[in-house]
């Protein structure tokens, strides 16, 4: 990630043209892979929602790299457009800036929703920062991220103490009266000392990389975890009840990652097809 704090400066009117030629610089290979590449089209549907109040600079060095619109709605923040200028990419820049959305986002508690074309890399960016894929046009994705409620944060932070190997860390998200079961192998914890104690006697040589970690309309956390210990690969899938920002339960399933079986090979089945479950751009470090 950059090291070079970022800016936001406000937006005028007149620096329209200049706008709309980073975001063709931005867009021009996704545009021409589809076959969608229209300087005049670009033109029209940027200038169609373009308010200067609502569109700010992205300054690094105090020099513009890109640009942002953030629309407060009633029901959500709209993150209409997003563009860094394909010199500056690859650079931490973009992930500063969708820190900065998020902040916004959780204290207004109010989800962010955006757009991506189709065939671009920004959607592999949009999904590895936790936003999620609800629908889909004839050229877009349709993206979606949630506030970060206390009850996720606290779910989040115990994976990252885990990650740490920091039991102290771990052990103060946990309420001393947890009930926790692993139910694919039928053990129960009756204590949060219990639970600590046999995740620190795990052997070592593992790491984890979270998938998912989404509030449920229950008041639940639910998360995806892929646990990596060569030469096994494991996915732990756990649901968590959670009070005054501590864990007080949690109910969790395992399962081993291996190939499918002989009668369930791809040259078999019209329609299924083989893909690489380690190429998930949903996969962050906790």
């Amino acid at each position: 990630m950059s090291s070079v704090p970022l800016k936001l400066e406000p937006v005028s009117p007149h620096d329209f043209d200049e706008l709309l030629a980073l975001r063709l610089r931005a867009m021009r290979d996704s545009l021409e892979r589809l076959g969608r590449y229209d300087e005049q089209r670009a033109r029209e549907r940027l200038a169609a929602g373009f308010d200067a109040a609502q569109t700010q600079h992205i300054c690094v060095g105090g020099q513009r790299v890109g640009f942002l619109v953030l629309k407060t709605l009633s029901h959500a923040m709209r993150l209409d457009h997003l563009y860094i200028d394909p010199a500056f990419q690859s650079r931490g820049t973009g992930q500063q800036v969708l820190q900065w959305v998020f902040r916004q986002a959780d204290r207004a508690q109010l989800p962010v929703e955006l757009c991506a074309l189709k065939g671009s890399e920004a959607n592999r960016f949009y999904l590895h920062h936790g936003f999620v894929a609800i629908g889909e046009g004839e050229w877009d994705i349709d993206y979606l991220r949630l506030p970060l409620w206390p009850s996720v944060r606290t779910v989040r932070a115990m994976w990252a103490a885990f990650q740490a190997r920091d039991w102290v860390a771990a052990r103060r998200l946990l309420r001393h009266d947890l009930k926790a079961t692993w139910w694919t192998s039928g053990e129960r914890f009756d204590n949060a000392d219990a639970f600590v104690q046999v995740q620190s006697l795990f052997p070592e040589g593992w790491s984890l990389q979270l998938i998912e970690c989404e509030r449920l309309e229950d008041g639940r956390v639910m998360s995806l975890v892929r646990v990596e210990h060569a030469p096994q690969r494991f996915y732990a899938t756990s649901f968590f009840r959670v009070d005054a920002e501590q864990i007080i339960g949690i109910d969790e399933y395992w399962a081993t990652a291996q190939e499918p079986p002989e009668w369930r090979q791809a040259a078999a089945v019209l329609g299924l097809s083989r893909f690489d479950p380690l190429d998930d751009p949903r996969a962050v470090a906790p």
